[in-house]
């Protein structure tokens, strides 16, 4: 092995396990469920697990209202002193229902532990051998994920199945797909990417299957449910607005400039820009058909959409980096290397808000539209007969 490899091997186990003992530090001293920060150990499953808790209760109308999810949250953890608000649609409240049937310490481990294999399994099926699976096990991204366990794994696990299956199994593929509702904006290039690059059936699959998901969710907790989770969305972008949480947690090119003190309106136009430009290319390349390129070209772009991102959510940039292979060039290894390390904002976002996760995302997608490229000047030679 060349004597590179093992220096960048070295490195990312320095800092992946520099992180895990910072946060063992931060949990050390922890009591009833709480950090001596005041925050809940397991971070943000907290509001997973409440919320499911609520609407197995019977509390669906009230579900994202400050006063009755906080009861259940300090009914776990008395002694907290943040809030873990419930934003999300009632596709994904069915999974936390059922998450919520045990003991909150139990049911975080779970998803944890679930989310984590699902994730490896699926990134597995884009690396060369087992040893490469070190490189998504030591991204930060995924590191952090231990203290705040939230569902960035579970959508880069889900992301990685679909691609894996898409032209094996279209049908799994876009079941697979379907699944994403659980987070509407990280699924919002699907549609263009399987209908650009001609995969009808996994199409056909992924929109019938969606449908169906949203329809249970609907009759389980009532369609108003839906409406109600619409009107809660305004709390959303008001927390990414208002930087209403740390910095650092923030990965949206729009949450990085407001946190670098861009009025609003310059940093939504220029996220808006960016947005549009990634929008532009990731179909340029969905229409050349490769479902390496394209299907990396489609989770940098994802990332690069919403302004409501965190950094968990760049796990899913692991499944683009691995879908692109070995880099062959330096500014190859250089995105990669932004890509595993986006999750590092967390550590240097309190100090300035670099947009590091933006800044990933692009560079994965600017190797995959020169991969298409190089596929294009350099076309396969024809078989001999």
């Amino acid at each position: 092995m060349p004597v590179k490899r093992w220096a960048f091997e070295a490195a990312a186990v320095a800092i992946a396990l520099s992180m895990l003992g910072y946060m063992l530090w931060r949990m050390a001293g922890m009591a009833n469920m709480t950090l001596p920060s005041g925050q809940p150990f397991f971070g943000d499953f907290m509001a997973f697990w409440s919320a499911g808790r609520a609407a197995l209760d019977g509390h669906v109308a009230e579900i994202h209202e400050r006063a009755m999810l906080w009861s259940y949250q300090k009914s776990v953890a008395p002694d907290l002193k943040y809030y873990a608000p419930w934003n999300s649609p009632p596709t994904f409240l069915m999974l936390v229902a059922v998450l919520a049937l045990i003991p909150y310490p139990i049911s975080a481990t779970v998803f944890l532990m679930g989310t984590a294999i699902l994730f490896g399994f699926a990134i597995r099926r884009f690396l060369p051998d087992n040893r490469a699976l070190l490189f998504p096990a030591t991204a930060p991204a995924v590191i952090y994920q231990i203290g705040t366990v939230q569902a960035g794994m579970l959508i880069a696990g889900i992301v990685g199945m679909a691609l894996h299956f898409l032209d094996k199994r279209p049908r799994i593929a876009g079941c697979f797909v379907a699944l994403l509702a659980i987070k509407p904006h990280l699924a919002l290039l699907w549609p263009l990417f399987l209908g650009l690059s001609g995969r009808w059936r996994a199409f056909a699959a992924a929109a019938i299957a969606a449908i169906a998901f949203a329809a249970v969710a609907g009759f389980i907790f009532g369609f108003e449910s839906y409406l109600r989770w619409f009107e809660s969305l305004a709390a959303s972008q008001t927390l990414i607005s208002e930087q209403r949480i740390t910095t650092p947690a923030y990965a949206s090119l729009y949450a990085n400039l407001l946190g670098l003190g861009a009025p609003d309106v310059l940093a939504l136009g220029l996220h808006a820009a960016s947005a549009i430009g990634a929008i532009i290319i990731a179909c340029l390349l969905f229409r050349k058909g490769d479902p390496a390129i394209g299907g990396a070209a489609l989770c940098a772009a994802t990332l690069l959409i919403s302004p409501y991102l965190f950094f968990y959510d760049f796990t899913l940039l692991m499944v683009g980096v691995a879908l692109l292979g070995v880099p062959r060039k330096p500014w190859e290894i250089l995105a990669a290397t932004f890509a595993w390390g986006a999750g590092l904002t967390v550590a240097v976002g309190g100090y300035v808000a670099l947009p590091i996760c933006p800044l990933a995302a692009w560079l994965v997608l600017g190797v995959a539209f020169t991969r298409a490229r190089s596929v294009v000047a350099h076309p396969a030679p024809a078989p001999q007969l």
